[in-house]
């Protein structure tokens, strides 16, 4: 996937036009931090219908390609106060997420 997105960031990147299939903030915020927990699950064997979770399987959910997420994030890359708004709230969730499981993981110790 990074080769990926090397190549298609070297090839948009003369455009500072907006993509017509631009993907919105609150989605990116949900596809990246659908991608970033998969990323983290990558060392455990986790299938679904006998094959491998990938970005794909992602991207299938949101129903978007990656040429249109690759546009996409070019596009929030080169508007960095809109890219920082979008990875601030993946962050605010991720954090979230780890002290739900903090919490849960507590509850086991007392009962």
């Amino acid at each position: 996937m990074k080769k990926y997105l090397i190549l298609i960031i070297l090839i948009l990147s003369c455009s500072d036009n907006i993509p017509d299939n631009l993907i919105s903030k609150k989605k990116m915020e949900n596809i990246i931090f659908d991608v970033m927990i998969l990323n983290a699950s990558s060392g455990f064997d986790l299938k679904i219908d006998n094959k491998l979770l990938s970005d794909e399987l992602i991207f299938k959910k949101y129903n978007i390609d990656s040429l249109q997420f690759f546009e996409s994030e070019l596009y929030y890359l080169k508007n960095p106060k809109l890219h920082n708004e979008i990875y601030s709230q993946v962050k605010i969730r991720i954090l979230k997420s780890m002290d739900s499981l903090k919490s849960i993981d507590s509850l086991k110790y007392i009962n």
